[in-house]
């Protein structure tokens, strides 16, 4: 089940360790979380917090590897496997070959060379981490769930179904705004500019009676006087349809005045590029007729260029081809000339002539001691046989006396 992930660290490792990218470290590190490996594994061991690039390249050897064989042995206990906690002086090569004899159990791939795993970086570690930290997850039955997006209730909704009653509200808003407003009137002192009986007789308490200012300077002065205290508030709400209209209005207004003086300047602009365009195509006209035949003779001069260049390609291949051959050929003759030395050299040496006369006379001398020690042989045989026979006639000379 490990083959596809296997094939893509292969090739991840032959482009190079820079190959590696970062959201396959991440998910190992996801993964190692969901393991909490770092309540149970870094705490326990006292070891540092290692970052997402730790194992995508190879800075310090031995602390990567030290780290990567004792996630792996971490990952198998948690598989269910007995291995033991590899130590910072413990033979690399036999981790290793724990390590690899662990995964060919779980039907692993393990067709790699065992020296990438000493830099303790690389596809192969990160590949080898994942598949282990894939296992124990399925072995501890951890199970992602899909996320959960709660609904929130739409403020508009609310708004258009509940219309009538906003309306109501407004309607009584406005009129306690509005007799908010003309109390704080009074109390400041502001005019009113309805002229209604009730509000008359309000104006008749003030300090001030404008029946009795029948003259002109007296009323302008008096006009002078009151003018900044005399306020209109207007308040405007941002959802009625009105303010909207006097707004896109006003926008209109504005957008028809811009327009009006940037049309001016487009027709101008308009006018000036093409003229300058007319100019240009002139020229161009002008500059083809002038330079029709040099056109002509750069076309030409470019073909020709074109097959004199392919021409070159072709020579350049077959003279690589040939420098092949010629050094094909070179080394042959090279091999054949030691060869014709090497024979040369055992036709003219005499030494083996004399090795042979050397082993010649050592059978000699060989011979000539196994014909002494024949002899003696012989002589010993003799011997025992004429002692035998004498020994055979004396009993035979006793057997008859008797």
């Amino acid at each position: 089940m490990f083959r596809h992930e296997y094939g893509l660290a292969m090739d991840r490792d032959q482009n190079g360790a820079s190959s590696v990218s970062s959201y396959q470290v991440d998910d190992l590190m996801e993964k190692l979380k969901l393991l909490n490996y770092e309540r149970l594994l870094l705490k326990e061991m006292k070891m540092k917090q290692i970052n997402r690039y730790y194992f995508l390249k190879s800075f310090n050897p031995g602390e990567q590897f030290f780290m990567f064989t004792s996630i792996c042995a971490w990952l198998i206990r948690k598989i269910g496997k007995t291995f033991d906690q590899p130590q910072e002086f413990d033979d690399p090569n036999m981790v290793i070959s724990r390590i690899i004899r662990v995964l060919q159990e779980m039907d692993v791939p393990t067709d790699f060379q065992t020296n990438k795993l000493i830099q303790g970086a690389g596809p192969i570690c990160v590949y080898i981490m994942d598949c282990l930290a894939t296992q124990a997850l399925k072995l501890t039955k951890f199970q992602l769930k899909r996320p959960e997006c709660k609904k929130e209730d739409d403020p508009m909704v609310d708004l258009i179904e509940n219309d009538s009653e906003i309306i109501l509200e407004k309607v009584e808003e406005e009129q306690m705004a509005g007799a908010s407003d003309e109390s704080d009137d009074e109390g400041n002192g502001l005019f009113d500019l309805n002229f209604a009986d009730q509000k008359s007789k309000k104006v008749t308490n003030k300090e001030y009676k404008v029946d009795s200012l029948t003259d002109s300077e007296n009323w302008r002065l008096e006009l002078e006087r009151v003018l900044p205290q005399l306020k209109v508030v207007v308040k405007t709400d941002s959802r009625d349809w009105r303010a909207h209209l006097e707004q896109m209005r006003s926008l209109r207004s504005n957008i028809e005045s811009a327009t009006e003086e940037t049309d001016g300047q487009l027709k101008k602009l308009q006018t000036d590029i093409s003229y300058v365009m007319e100019k240009i195509e002139s020229r161009e006209k002008h500059l083809n007729n002038d330079l029709k035949e040099l056109i002509q003779q750069y076309k030409q001069i470019l073909v020709e260029y074109n097959q004199v260049n392919g021409l070159m390609k072709e020579n350049d291949q077959e003279k690589t081809e040939k420098e092949h051959e010629l050094s094909k050929i070179t080394n042959e003759l090279e091999n054949i000339k030691i060869q014709m030395e090497q024979r040369g050299n055992s036709m003219t040496d005499g030494s083996p002539l004399i090795n042979i006369k050397k082993a010649i006379f050592r059978i000699k001398e060989e011979i000539s001691e196994m014909d002494i020690k024949i002899g003696v042989m012989e002589h010993t045989l003799n011997s025992e046989i004429i002692k035998q026979s004498t020994q055979y006639a004396e009993f035979d000379s006793l057997v008859m006396a008797h």
